[in-house]
């Protein structure tokens, strides 16, 4: 009898605990930068306010492979990163050579710089900071700083061009204003550069397609013309991608893509 309570006993303790072990909460996930984008809220220098170049803003881009993403108004700036014990280890690499203003490449340099420095690394859900020596960096995460815009309801304005691997700005300074507007009920209007239009809608994960497209027919010249054949190669192609970051939408066919920029 002593031996069969015993048991008894034995079994009702490793089922409680059991149960107790299934009731306590798992730990939350650790908080990562990997795959994320940051802009930055303020930098600081010594305690003090550090003033951007006008117009500016620090975007750092922590893709899951490792590779690192940077700019600060100016040029872009690649590299890989690790975290290593609370230290961002970053490896900036090449950087673009776009002409810009003084204080521009200078503020470029200065990234770099902090960068490759070994700043610490402090995660808070949304909220990142960064600190070398005096210099401290506050960025937001991406899509709290700068929401996606939906896809319907906005007016979309093509703002670059993309054949193969050679991207152009809007053709002559802009003058061929291109739009897209895609309406809930899965209607779209359309003005090309030159000519307007409409068409269907539907939509399939990161695949759009444009349906029974029809378009006035007045000749297009010049600027208007160039548009107007790089609009319609992408909207009427069989298989197009799209994806929104912030106020930015990309309309991918093949080898040819549109930059539109939402309002």
């Amino acid at each position: 009898m002593k031996r069969l309570a015993f048991l008894a006993l034995t079994t009702s303790l490793l089922i409680g605990a059991c149960a107790a072990q299934a009731q306590t909460p798992s730990q939350a996930p650790t908080a990562t930068l990997d795959g994320r984008t940051f802009l930055s809220t303020g930098v600081t220098d010594g305690g003090a306010a550090r003033a951007l170049a006008p117009n500016t803003r620090i975007r750092l881009i922590f893709n899951a492979d490792g590779s690192l993403g940077a700019s600060a108004g100016c040029n872009s700036i690649g590299g890989t990163y690790r975290i290593d014990n609370g230290v961002l280890r970053a490896q900036p690499g090449a950087m673009t050579e776009m002409g810009c203003d003084p204080a521009r490449h200078a503020q470029d340099d200065w990234l770099v710089k902090f960068l490759a420095s070994g700043p610490s690394v402090t995660l808070a859900g949304n909220d990142l900071l960064l600190e070398a020596g005096d210099t401290a960096v506050r960025l937001l995460d991406r899509e709290v700083a700068d929401p996606d815009l939906p896809l319907t309801g906005t007016l979309w304005t093509v703002d670059s061009v993309q054949d193969d691997d050679a991207v152009s700005s809007v053709p002559d300074g802009g003058q061929a204003q291109a739009t897209l507007r895609i309406a809930a009920d899965g209607s779209a209007v359309f003005n090309n550069g030159c000519n307007e239009g409409g068409a269907r809608v539907t939509v399939d994960g990161d695949q759009i397609r444009f349906i029974d497209v029809v378009t006035t027919d007045r000749a297009c010249p010049d600027a208007a013309g160039v548009m107007e054949k790089a609009v319609m190669a992408v909207l009427g192609a069989n298989t197009v991608t799209w994806s929104i970051e912030a106020g930015h939408l990309t309309l991918t066919a093949g080898s040819k893509s549109l930059g539109l920029q939402g309002s």
